[in-house]
C-alpha cells in the first residue's frame, strides 16, 4: 500500500495560481522576439556573429546582441526551471529509504552571457543559483571552426559522452534524464576539441578533464579523477527540414582516480529535487571503491520521423578494483515520443543532438510570430523505460558490513505543453521499484510538474 502525506494537494492549487501570475511574463518573452536589431552584421566579407549550441535557431533577436568592438559581442542568456514534486511510497520503500516528502523549488536558475571574440572565437559564462550557492556551469572560451580543423575549447563544460547528457534541458522531453545518466561525467574543467564534418553528418569530440568532488569541481580528494573522454557520431537519412534522421554514436571515457578511490554518486544532492547536471535518484547509495582505473562506455541511437521519435542508450562502468576483482555497473533506457500537434525537434548537427522546437500555433504571440495563428501551443506525449544495475558481488561492503548497490527499474510518462518556443510546462509521472540487496524490493511514485522558461 502507498502512504499519502499531507501537503500534497495544496501544491496543485499553488501551481495554478503561480502559472496564472507568470503568464504575463510569458507574454513579455513572446513579444520580445523583434525588439532588438538583427543579430548578424558583417565587416567587409567577415561575419562576426557566431551562434552558440544553446541558441534557438531563427530566434536571434532577443536578448539583444551588444557589439563591444568590430569583433566582439555580448548577449545575455539564462533559464529558470521551477519544479513541483510530490511522492507516494510503499511501506517497505519508506522504511528503507526514508520519507521522500514533497517539495517546490528551483531546479535551475541560471544567468550568464555569451558571444563572439576575435574573428573565429566565442565564449560562454553561465552560473547556477538554484543550489543556494554560486555554481559554475558553462564557463569556457572556444576558438576555431568546427568544420575546419575543429573548435578548441578550454574551461568548464560538458564532457562529450551521452546523447541525453548533451541534449539541452530546454529541449529535453522529460523533467530529468534517465537514472543511468548518473554515470555521465557531466561538466568538468578541461580542454577539448570539437569537430563537425562539412555536411554535419558526423562529429568527433575529444577532451582531457579534471573532475572534482564538489558542485563546482574545484576540490580534490577521494573521488576526484583525471579523465580522457571522446564521442563519435554519425547521422543518416537526413532530410532538408531536419525532421527525419537516424543518429548513432559511441563514447568512451578513461578515468584515473587521483587518490586511488572511485566514488559513485558523490556530488551533493537534495533527496528529491535534483540540483546537479546528471540525474541522481534518491535510492542510489554512495559507493566508494579503491581502484586504479575506471572506464565508462556508452552506445547511443536516435531515430526521428517528423513528430515521432525514439532513442535509446546503454551505459557501462568498469572499475579496476585495487586488490580484488573488477567491479562492473551498467544500465540502459529506451524512450519514445509523439508531437500530437505535428511539430518536431530540429536536428542540431553541430552537436549531434535533437534541438529546438518551433511551435506552429503558440498560445502567447509576439511581433516575431504574427504570421502564426494563435492556438493551443504544441503538445507532446513521451514515455521512457529504463534499468540501472549497480550491484556487483565484488563491490566493497559498507561501513556496517552491509551490501552496497541497487537495482532500479524505472518507468516515466510525460505530457509536455509548449506555450511558445521559449516557455513550456512538463508533467511527469515516474514509477520506480528499487531492489536493495539487504532489504529487497519496494515501490515509489513521483509526480512532477515543471515550468521551463529560457532565453
Amino acid at each position: 500500500m502507498f502512504s499519502h502525506r499531507r501537503g500534497t494537494w495544496w501544491k496543485g492549487w499553488f501551481t495554478v495560481v503561480f502559472l496564472l501570475l507568470f503568464a504575463p511574463a510569458g507574454q513579455v518573452l513572446a513579444r520580445a522576439d523583434d525588439l532588438a536589431i538583427q543579430a548578424t552584421e558583417y565587416v567587409g566579407e567577415q561575419e562576426i556573429y557566431q551562434t552558440s549550441p544553446s541558441f534557438l535557431d531563427g530566434l536571434q533577436d532577443f536578448p539583444r546582441i551588444w557589439h563591444v568592438d568590430p569583433y566582439g559581442t555580448v548577449r545575455l542568456r539564462g533559464r529558470v526551471d521551477t519544479d513541483f514534486l510530490w511522492t507516494s511510497q510503499s511501506a517497505a520503500n519508506e522504511a528503507t529509504f526514508g520519507d521522500l516528502g514533497d517539495t517546490v523549488g528551483l531546479r535551475r536558475a541560471r544567468i550568464g552571457a555569451e558571444g563572439a571574440w576575435g574573428t573565429s572565437g566565442r565564449y560562454i559564462a553561465e552560473i547556477d543559483l538554484a543550489p543556494g550557492v554560486v555554481v559554475p556551469r558553462d564557463i569556457f572560451a572556444g576558438f576555431g571552426e568546427r568544420q575546419a580543423f575543429g573548435e578548441g575549447r578550454v574551461g568548464h563544460f560538458r564532457e562529450p559522452f551521452s546523447l541525453e547528457g548533451a541534449t539541452s534541458a530546454n529541449f529535453f522531453a522529460f523533467m530529468e534524464r534517465s537514472p543511468i545518466n548518473l554515470l555521465d561525467p557531466a561538466r568538468n574543467w578541461g580542454l577539448g576539441l570539437f569537430r563537425t564534418d562539412v555536411g554535419e553528418s558526423a562529429t568527433l569530440a575529444l577532451g582531457a578533464f579534471h573532475a572534482g568532488t564538489d558542485a563546482g569541481d574545484f576540490e580534490g580528494g577521494d573521488g576526484s579523477t583525471v579523465g580522457f573522454t571522446g564521442r563519435l557520431t554519425g547521422a543518416f537519412f537526413r532530410d532538408d527540414a531536419c525532421a527525419r534522421y537516424l543518429l548513432v554514436g559511441v563514447s568512451l571515457s578513461e578515468r584515473l582516480p587521483e587518490q586511488g578511490v572511485i566514488v559513485i554518486n558523490q556530488q551533493p544532492r537534495n533527496p528529491l529535487l535534483e540540483l546537479g547536471d546528471s540525474s541522481s535518484p534518491p535510492f542510489v547509495p554512495v559507493i566508494e571503491i579503491p581502484a586504479s582505473f575506471q572506464q565508462l562506455m556508452n552506445v547511443q541511437a536516435l531515430w526521428a520521423e517528423g513528430p515521432y521519435w525514439i532513442q535509446s542508450e546503454w551505459y557501462g562502468s568498469l572499475i579496476a578494483q585495487t586488490g580484488a576483482a573488477d567491479v562492473f555497473f551498467h544500465g540502459s533506457y529506451v524512450a519514445c515520443g509523439w508531437f500530437v500537434t505535428g511539430e518536431h525537434r530540429d536536428y542540431d548537427g553541430a552537436n549531434a543532438v535533437p534541438g529546438a522546437i518551433r511551435v506552429a500555433r503558440p498560445v502567447l504571440r509576439g511581433p516575431a510570430s504574427r504570421e502564426k495563428s494563435r492556438g493551443g501551443g504544441a503538445w507532446e506525449l513521451a514515455a521512457r523505460f529504463g534499468y540501472l544495475d549497480f550491484f556487483d558481488p565484488d563491490t566493497p561492503r559498507g561501513p556496517n558490513g552491509q551490501l552496497l548497490g541497487i537495482g532500479l527499474p524505472t518507468a516515466t510518462f510525460g505530457v509536455n505543453w509548449y506555450l511558445t518556443d521559449r516557455m513550456r510546462l512538463l508533467f511527469n509521472y515516474t514509477y520506480q521499484a528499487p531492489d536493495e540487496p539487504n532489504t529487497g524490493s519496494s515501490a515509489s511514485s513521483i509526480y512532477g510538474m515543471r515550468l521551463n522558461v529560457h532565453w
